[in-house]
């Protein structure tokens, strides 16, 4: 069985639009040793626009008037189409499903037959093992991870620290590749017909499944608290919080019996609940809070707009320091 790794270089990507000018690759046996690297140069047939998802530009590692001496993707589509399709191998990438997009892209563009395989990508796979399913390693970091040279955004050289990573993971695992896909239960990729659909494994499906469930629950927490404070209407029992309108961590407003209750105080105290920061004047948050919400929060507070801030333990004390 050959084992094939390959990336993609494109000139520029939009949402319905990526032009491909270099397909680079590696072929090896089942003990990782390289039968063949390739960076394949296409012409591109319009203008490179390169940015990252942050917006920086990106620069390739390669002479950009070089490529308008190559012929355009059609061309090379049937050498493509053999390298990563047919019997006997396993096709792999970093990320693999956005290659995979421009592959469909670029046959859509040209009129040509969708490609036809499936793939396994080790990002999923690395996130599989360490099962650290909150975040995406990009194959930069990875290589840091695992001590590999390579050259960034040179697509063959991408192709081979992707194959690298794979090595040290079967070395960590001490089993192989196909054993490291069973391992932790990957069901592979695939295109056909101009669809497509991503690598996953069972434990982050399960993970993604959970999360779902958790913001699910919590959004239902929100709505019945929403639903409290604009149905709560009683006389305040004294003026202490006249003019103070109070916002709470999302944290505190999902713990549904402890929100209420400090609503209650907060009104019996003349004192008024905002959903919204802008539209209050004090916070009230979890002790070591470095929630999204209350980093915001701080801001606010370092700028004058919010007037008060309380910890929770410390608005408690404030609230019912004669109940302790």
């Amino acid at each position: 069985m050959e084992y094939v790794f390959f990336d993609i270089e494109c000139a520029c990507v939009y949402k319905n639009v990526a032009k491909i000018c270099v397909f680079g690759y590696v072929v090896c046996d089942e003990n990782f040793n390289i039968l063949k690297k390739e960076d394949i140069l296409i012409n591109p047939n319009g203008k490179f626009h390169l940015t990252d998802r942050g917006g920086e530009g990106i620069v390739l590692p390669y002479d950009y008037d070089e490529f308008r001496k190559y012929p355009p993707f059609p061309h090379f589509y049937p050498k493509i189409k053999e390298i990563l399709e047919g019997e006997n191998k396993l096709v792999f990438g970093h990320a693999a499903v956005n290659d995979v997009k421009y592959l469909c892209l670029e046959t859509k563009r040209y009129k040509l037959p969708s490609f036809r395989f499936s793939f396994a990508d080790t990002q999923v796979m690395y996130m599989a093992m360490t099962e650290t399913f909150d975040r995406q390693s990009g194959l930069e970091a990875l290589t840091e991870i695992f001590e590999v040279e390579y050259t960034p955004h040179c697509a063959a050289d991408d192709a081979y620290a992707t194959m690298k990573i794979a090595e040290a993971m079967c070395e960590k695992e001490n089993c192989t590749l196909p054993g490291l896909i069973e391992k932790f239960s990957l069901r592979l990729g695939k295109i056909e017909e101009f669809q497509f659909s991503n690598c996953s494994s069972r434990k982050r499906s399960q993970y993604l499944s959970e999360k779902r469930r958790e913001k699910q629950e919590k959004g239902e927490l929100r709505s019945r608290f929403n639903n409290f404070v604009y149905g709560y209407r009683v006389r305040p029992q004294s003026r202490e919080f006249k003019g103070k309108r109070f916002c709470f961590a999302r944290s505190i407003e999902e713990d549904l019996p402890l929100a209420k209750r400090l609503v209650k105080a907060i009104v019996a105290r003349g004192g008024r609940y905002s959903f919204k920061l802008s539209g209050c004047n004090a916070f009230v948050k979890e002790e070591d809070d470095v929630t999204v919400r209350t980093l915001a929060a701080n801001k606010l507070k370092n700028e004058g707009k919010i007037e008060e801030m309380y910890t929770l333990p410390e608005f408690k004390r404030l609230l019912w320091a004669e109940e302790e």
